[in-house]
């Protein structure tokens, strides 16, 4: 399966030249943080391929904007083609902030994952 991963910096190729022969192949997009919700909804419309996301830290707009035709992924375990993916956004504590843990705030978010990792015998991709 050919993913697109995307993260921090949108690129002004996708953006400004985009060729959608050189993406005909992409079957799914992922996001890792920190990107407009825009240029999310963006690349789900001309790449025409589902976009699982992750909030980063500079993603508080996510809250009252989300990026459309998209789906959060952030603590779920999902599974695509057969491929099972696990999200966990956010980045280390460094201010009082949306998505942002401290350690012990993120191992309580991945004990609260421990029984669908179980039932879902792991995961592919993290």
């Amino acid at each position: 399966m050919k993913i697109l991963l995307v993260a921090d910096v949108e690129s002004s190729y996708i953006w400004n030249f985009f060729d959608s022969e050189r993406f005909k192949d992409v079957e799914l997009i992922i996001s890792c943080g920190d990107l407009k919700s825009q240029y999310l909804s963006y690349l789900v419309t001309v790449i025409n391929a589902p976009l699982f996301y992750v909030p980063g830290n500079h993603d508080q707009s996510y809250e009252k904007n989300p990026p459309e035709g998209c789906d959060s992924i952030d603590g779920k375990i999902v599974t695509y083609k057969g491929i099972k993916f696990l999200g966990l956004g956010g980045s280390m504590k460094y201010k009082d902030a949306a998505y942002q843990y401290t350690e012990k705030e993120m191992e309580k978010r991945i004990g609260k994952l421990k029984p669908k990792l179980i039932l879902n015998r792991g995961i592919d991709i993290l």
